[in-house]
């Protein structure tokens, strides 16, 4: 099967599918990963079952899935050229060669992966878990002592797997080692490494592909003492078992052409290496993920440390016009800013931006963003201009930088405003009356920074007495309780409709009650920004 992605009808990446299960989400280490902030970590996944072949299995429970237009609750087979639906995306699954244009060899159909899942071990061949008792003589445990000091000194994924192809062939007499390791549970593995007794680099033979699901899948030892009758090696496979339970990899040797047929104690002291292998393999990943954890901290602290002093301290307010906002520094990602001033004509001019991008860009583009702000507030252009402006010094051709912002003017005597947006920022009018009305523009404009050519064009609107304009960041919506559920835009824009009317104060207080009691036992690992300015 192949999956083919698309972005508002734009593909942007295509896979080919093996035995692994794909799962689609927003997270690092997802198949298929989404880069929208209302897809859930892991939103869906696809994987093969004996019965009914390929299956999608929504993970999140809500219609943001659609098979072919229809929302599924529950998991539903897959056939040829079904389109998945999530949000802004489309993942699109074809069986049949002729409807892509890969290489012939990377497709696997759905029947050859039935096939591949019932695969049957050949007669005399021995399973074994990891946790069963290991029979180790005293010359293998001082062998294995030796092997593991030099394990112990690997800082590195690629380091660990030489030394730990060098130990294997020292230790059980194989003519072919394969390595492959993953950071997570699931998916492909991000670490390839096959050798021969001589040198030579190989990949993992078909006996070896096959096997991926009991070792894998199941966390399962086996040796094949004949691979078959026409190819009589002997094979050894299985995982690397991380102390949660997790499985990180898997190791296969094969005694080629030698004759040699691998026996028990074989058995015995293979699951005695690869369980020192995951030991190391797993405090590598431990290290690595402190280190990216201080990382990020540091980032997200220098961020937190330049919002704090671009933020007003202080919103200016209007008799006809009230304004209120709110921000909370997410405890994982932050890049976020407002700002709202007093024009010199009278004008109120606010604005609102959000971005995704990593590292040290945040601080950047936020503080990018508030200066262009304030100077395009002290010569009074209009909005578009800002976007136009700020689109043209932000572009380098780079796509790691977006920037979503929403911008206007409201004149307060008659509420007339005129607005400008980049991106998907959330944007509502409520009504005196309590409904809603979302802010947009007629065909979608991209982020800043992303689309040199970009048009950013001016709108228009009108707040009308006892309106309340709302503008908050993705932030709001991505907020998780205690069981995984997102606090999500349609549960903020009732909220805030039922508090229609209110002052902008007020209405945000009971937002905010409402929200910190929804995220209690949950956790908000972005910010949080809200804008309300209310027509008195």
């Amino acid at each position: 099967m192949r999956l083919v992605v698309l972005a508002k009808g734009t593909k942007i990446a295509e896979l080919a599918c093996d035995d692994e299960a794909i799962y689609i989400g927003s997270r690092e280490g997802c198949a298929v990963r989404l880069d929208d902030p209302r897809v859930a970590p892991q939103h869906a996944v696809i994987f093969a079952d004996d019965h009914e072949g390929w299956v999608l299995e929504p993970l999140e429970q809500d219609e943001s899935i659609q098979l072919n237009g229809v929302a599924i609750p529950q998991r539903v087979a897959l056939r040829n050229a079904d389109e998945i639906a999530i949000h802004d995306h489309t993942v699109r699954a074809y069986f049949e060669e002729p409807k892509l244009t890969p290489t012939p060899a990377t497709t696997t159909s759905v029947a050859a992966l039935t096939q591949f899942v019932r695969f049957q071990l050949p007669a005399g061949s021995s399973v074994r878990k990891p946790d069963e008792e290991l029979t180790l003589r005293a010359g293998q445990m001082a062998r294995l002592a030796r092997a593991n000091m030099s394990l112990s000194h690997c800082s590195a994924v690629e380091s660990l797997m030489d030394v730990a192809l060098q130990r294997l062939f020292e230790l059980i007499p194989a003519q072919r080692a394969w390595v492959g390791v993953r950071r997570v549970n699931y998916g492909a593995m991000e670490y390839v490494q096959g050798q021969t007794m001589t040198g030579q680099t190989t990949e993992l033979p078909e006996i070896g592909e096959r096997l991926k699901p009991r070792v894998l899948d199941r966390g399962q030892y086996v040796l094949i003492p004949y691979a078959r009758a026409d190819a009589p090696f002997s094979a050894l496979a299985g995982p690397l078992c991380g102390p949660d339970g997790t499985t990180l990899g898997m190791v296969y040797l094969d005694t080629g052409d030698s004759g040699r047929r691998f026996e028990a104690p074989d058995l015995d002291l293979f699951v005695a290496i690869n369980t020192l292998l995951a030991a190391q393999l797993d405090a590598i990943f431990r290290e690595g993920a402190r280190v990216r954890a201080a990382m990020l901290e540091g980032e997200v602290a220098v961020v937190h440390a330049v919002q704090a002093r671009l933020t007003p301290r202080k919103l200016p307010q209007w008799p006809e016009l009230q304004f209120g906002a709110f921000r909370e520094p997410g405890r994982s990602r932050c890049g976020d800013i407002y700002d709202i001033v007093r024009l010199n004509n009278g004008m109120a001019a606010f604005m609102i931006a959000h971005t995704s991008a990593v590292g040290p860009a945040p601080a950047m583009l936020i503080a990018q963003a508030q200066a262009g702000f304030r100077t395009s507030a002290m010569h009074l252009d209009r909005p578009h201009i800002y976007l136009r402006t700020m689109n043209a010094l932000m572009y380098d051709g780079a796509q790691d930088h977006p920037l979503e912002l929403f911008t206007g003017v409201i004149h307060p005597p008659t509420g007339r405003m005129k607005f400008a947006l980049a991106g998907n920022l959330g944007a509502y009018i409520i009504s005196a009356r309590g409904e809603e009305r979302r802010l947009e523009a007629p065909a979608r404009t991209p982020p800043l920074g992303v689309d040199k050519n970009a048009a950013y064009d001016e709108l228009t609107e009108e707040l009308a007495a006892g309106e309340t304009l709302v503008l908050f960041t993705p932030g709001v919506i991505t907020a998780r309780n205690g069981k995984e559920v997102t606090f999500g835009e349609e549960r903020l824009v009732n909220i805030l409709c039922d508090g229609f009317g209110q002052l902008a104060s007020s209405m945000l207080k009971d937002m905010l009650t409402d929200l910190r009691n929804f995220t209690e036992a949950g956790a908000q690992p972005d910010d949080i920004t809200v804008i309300l300015a209310h027509r008195v």
